[in-house]
Order: C-alpha cells, then structure tokens, then sequence
C-alpha cells in the first residue's frame, strides 16, 4: 500500500530517528515524515524497518480477516504482500493530532509492477510512548472492490454430495505466466495446500493443460465454505494467487453441478 522512491533500507531506520525528533508533538508534518519511512520500508521489501513503525501491542485489522497483534500481525501481512512482489501509493486526505494521540486518513493503491490491483481507503490512529516516538496503534483498511467469487450462489452448495464425504466441489480455472513456478507452489512444506486447508478446503487436487501448460485448474473439496470464499477474496488470498503467477483476469471459478 504505501509507496515512494525507493532507497536503501540503511537509510530508513534513519529516516525513522529523525522523524521522531523534529518537527516537535502537535505538528502534522511528524505523521507525513513517518509515512513516508512507511511507504520506503514497504517499498524496498525492509520488513523489519516497518515493524518499528507499530506498537508492540498494535492491532493490524485487514478486509475479510481476523484481528492480527503486534510484530507478528506486522510481519504477515505487509510481508505476504512483500513476498508477491506487491507494492503501494497513498495519499493522505487528513491528519489529526492532539495530545500524544493523532489519526490520519487515507486513500491507497496497490500495485503488482505497473499494474494497479487494488484500490481503497484506510485509517490509522497513531500514539507517542514512553519514549516520546510516534507509532500506529491501531490500522484499519478496506478495498474499494467488491469480494470475490460471489458468496450466494456457491452458498447453495453445502447440500450437494460433493466428495461423498459431505464436502461440495468447487473448480477453478486459471492460466498462469509459469506452470513449474505454479506447481512448485503446490509442492513440498508449506506449500499452497497447508493455505488451503487451513482456510476450508479438506483437499486440492491440480490440473494442467497437455496442450497449453500454463492453462491450469484446482478442484477443491471445501468444508467451510465461509472461510474458503474469505481467503480466496482476502489480502492474503491475492497475495499468494500473484506470487504464484495466476492472471487474474483469466480466472473462471465453476460451482458443482445439482
């Protein structure tokens, strides 16, 4: 989300220091300067430069997903996003500062290279600690986009046979820029079927095209529906589907027959 030029990670913790000794509390100009440490931090993939920005007790809240804490909220979010090779721009529409307390408001884009995949609105509230430095508190964001795959009619599904355990089918489409980049995804520890499991899916089997190897498919059984429409629409859902390399606008997802 949060984007400038970009420049050595050394020089961001710097940027931070500085940041927080001048201008002095109550300036608005604080808040812009620490932006753009977070932007450089999420910009030249410096994971840790970022996570100082946040309190230790910080609550990361993204779209379509639970409540994350801390370092560890900080860390696998931005660092999926960093992972997939994603970067950001925003733009601040307003700071608010009063004693030791501020909130900004904004507006961000989400890039993949040139390309824009995202767009939305966010807020931040910001406090000053013991040691007189400024860092998020609490940050909250949400896609101008709806969801995705429609939630409805894939609703209809939990009373279908499925895989004979219950569990309805869901098939989903794609091509993809690399077919060994995609299947290497799948393949090994923590590969993309932990993800899915975690997230709904019992089991995942792949398919790829004879003809055409970066035409590839998934057939899922899913157990939880919610939780499985959730990550696929999710931050972390769209992070992963770009690190893999899945053209997006290829995607078709078909839903078991009656």
């Amino acid at each position: 989300m949060k984007r400038l030029l970009a420049i050595i990670p050394l020089g961001l913790a710097l940027i931070i220091a500085s940041c927080n000794q001048a201008p002095p509390p109550g300036n608005p100009k604080i808040l812009e300067q620490m932006s753009i440490a977070w932007d450089e931090a999420l910009n030249t993939k410096d994971l840790e430069t970022l996570t100082m920005i946040y309190e230790s007790n910080a609550r990361i809240m993204p779209p379509n997903g639970k409540i994350l804490l801390g370092a560890d909220g900080v860390r696998a979010t931005f660092g999926a996003m960093m992972d997939a090779g994603l970067t950001g721009k925003t733009t601040i529409v307003e700071i608010a500062m009063s004693s030791g307390l501020a909130h900004k408001v904004g507006r961000y884009e989400i890039m993949d290279g040139e390309t824009v995949v995202d767009t939305g609105k966010f807020i931040e509230t910001w406090r000053t600690g013991d040691d007189g430095k400024w860092r998020i508190s609490n940050d909250i964001w949400n896609s101008d986009n709806p969801p995705a795959p429609p939630k409805q009619p894939m609703h209809g599904m939990h009373h279908r046979q499925g895989d004979g355990m219950g569990h309805p089918h869901v098939m989903i489409l794609h091509e993809v820029e690399d077919s060994e980049r995609w299947l290497a995804a799948w393949r090994g520890e923590d590969s993309r079927h932990d993800m899915f499991r975690a997230n709904g899916a019992a089991h995942v089997h792949t398919f790829q095209s004879g003809d055409n190897p970066n035409l590839t498919g998934l057939v899922i059984a899913v157990k939880d529906m919610e939780a499985f429409q959730n990550m696929l629409s999710s931050d972390e859902g769209r992070a992963a589907a770009a690190e893999d390399g899945v053209v997006a606008d290829s995607m078709t997802v078909l839903m078991e027959a009656k």
